[in-house]
């Protein structure tokens, strides 16, 4: 994605858990397009770690687990 405030790439992945199965990963690499951008990521960046990520990994993994059984 890439927009006036900033560049960013979410890379998801399934990792070994060290217990024979999977558990998923996920990277989110921003870069800040200027002052604006630099605000802009400081800002949300509670919301972000708090309300959106976890609900977005959870969802991942219930659909990984009921589509592998």
């Amino acid at each position: 994605m890439s927009n006036r405030t900033v560049h960013g790439v979410m890379h998801l992945s399934w990792v070994p858990d060290g217990e024979g199965g999977y558990r998923g990963q996920m990277a989110v690499l921003v870069k800040p397009n200027g002052w604006w951008g630099k605000a802009y990521m400081a800002a949300i960046a509670p919301f972000r770690h708090l309300v959106v990520y976890p609900p977005l990994m959870r969802g991942i993994g219930e659909a990984w687990r009921a589509h592998s059984r």
